[in-house]
């Protein structure tokens, strides 16, 4: 006997069963909290370095584009005239492409490492060493408020004494006594280097062999969508991803390029001034301003500190230095870097941050913003396309004075309420199909 069994029954019951799959797995995974723990962080140990190796492609593939464009494929037009050799002119193009792409990173990441840790290793070292001078420098400071006659004063002095007090208690009872625990962890930390290392060169490896091959990866995951998906819904998925594309590329690149701006600009203010620390304090500052809205005051109010700490006067001048500076950034320099990539208002990039960084940290905080610029795309380009089925308006502003939607004698009547009254529009609905 055969049985014949109607496609959604079938659809349901595999949704079911992941359905089911799915709360044991919960269900396993709150009873076995350590065993969880470790199959996760053993799922992230084989996956970081595939999943860095494909960023570290995606971020370097505008400058294999460059070189391809514009140095190697002329070149190889110039090497190897024959059309029989077409496969040999791409092949030397891309591996040429590749090879200049990982030179520039290796002489970017050297160079600036070279020039950078040495001057920050000296600006740590100074704060380290200076710092019972600055202590002092305060202590004297609040003293002068004459503690005899405000308040105030006397409870900073307080509070100044007693966080000094505390540090040094720290370290007399609690870094001293536990050195032993200390060099044990120096030893792991050691081995967790060498590991680091050993993932940053496999993200090399693998992102070579990525922009090696990247046209037939693509090729092979637009296959596998259009055989999975119907063909409207795959479209839509890879119109979806083009634009995500699209999004992160130009919003983590132009990031980039803003932070080495404004980090640079900090930078020189700080050496034409003469304030200390600059190198240090101009990195903080541009590092953090990759993050939106809240980068400025995580890089500027620790910078602010420390140049309060070697000189009050130099502090302030360096708050309202920063504060102009990000006034600038948001209007000027932001603005014409990366335009209105990601096209959300204020309050939902505010959300997505704050969403992102409570879940993922500072990743989900600099990433937070793109991502829900990719899912609002989505779930707005869904909604127009069944708001077109259904022959209603797809611009937002007009559901602004829509008070409700009726369908009367075969058509969509959209009531507005304007100024108390009652306006009345026939919508009309989409006309029934014929049946052949």
């Amino acid at each position: 006997m055969k049985w014949n069994i109607e496609r959604k029954y079938i659809r349901v019951g595999l949704i079911a069963l992941g359905v089911i799959v799915l709360a044991i797995l919960f269900n396993y995974s709150l009873q076995n909290n350590k065993e969880m723990a470790n199959v996760k962080a053993t799922i992230q140990g084989t996956l970081s370095p595939i999943v860095m190796g494909c960023i570290l492609a995606y971020l370097l593939t505008p400058f294999l584009h460059f070189f391809e464009d514009y140095c190697f494929l002329p070149l190889g037009r110039l090497l190897f005239k024959s059309e029989q050799t077409l496969a040999k002119r791409k092949n030397f193009a891309r591996g040429m492409s590749i090879l200049c792409t990982m030179l520039l990173l290796l002489v970017v990441v050297v160079g600036g490492l070279y020039l950078v840790i040495p001057q920050v290793y000296q600006s740590l070292s100074k704060i380290v060493t200076d710092a019972p001078t600055y202590y002092d420098e305060v202590q004297k400071w609040v003293e002068s408020l004459n503690p005899e006659k405000s308040e105030i004063s006397r409870y900073l002095l307080l509070g100044v004494d007693q966080v000094y007090t505390q540090a040094l208690n720290y370290l007399n009872k609690s870094i001293l006594p536990n050195m032993d625990k200390i060099v044990a962890g120096i030893t792991s930390g050691i081995m967790g280097g060498l590991k680091i290392l050993l993932n940053v060169v496999l993200s090399l490896i693998i992102s070579i062999y990525v922009m090696a091959g990247k046209e037939n990866l693509i090729s092979v995951a637009k296959k596998m969508i259009y055989s999975i998906f119907s063909i409207e819904h795959a479209n839509t998925i890879l119109d979806g991803m083009r634009y995500a594309g699209k999004v992160f590329g130009g919003f983590v690149n132009g990031k980039i390029i803003d932070s080495f701006i404004i980090g640079g600009i900090c930078y020189v203010f700080m050496v034409i001034v003469g304030f200390e620390y600059a190198v240090l304090i101009s990195i903080v500052i541009g590092v953090t301003n990759i993050i939106p809205y809240f980068g400025p005051f995580i890089g500027g109010i620790p910078s602010v500190l420390i140049l309060l700490m070697v000189n009050p006067k130099q502090g302030i001048i360096f708050a309202i230095f920063v504060l102009i500076l990000q006034q600038v950034d948001g209007n000027i320099i932001g603005p014409i870097v990366l335009g209105d990539r990601l096209k959300l208002s204020s309050m939902w990039i505010l959300l997505s941050i704050l969403i992102g960084g409570g879940f993922f940290g500072v990743i989900g905080m600099i990433l937070g913003a793109p991502c829900f610029a990719c899912l609002y795309t989505f779930i707005s380009t869904i909604s127009k396309r069944k708001l077109d089925k259904k022959n209603l308006p797809t611009e937002t502003d007009v559901y602004y004075d829509i008070e409700r939607i009726v369908k009367e004698d075969g058509a969509c009547v959209v009531i507005q309420n304007k100024t108390r009254r009652i306006e009345e529009k026939k919508v009309p609905e989409e006309a029934p199909k014929q049946n052949d």
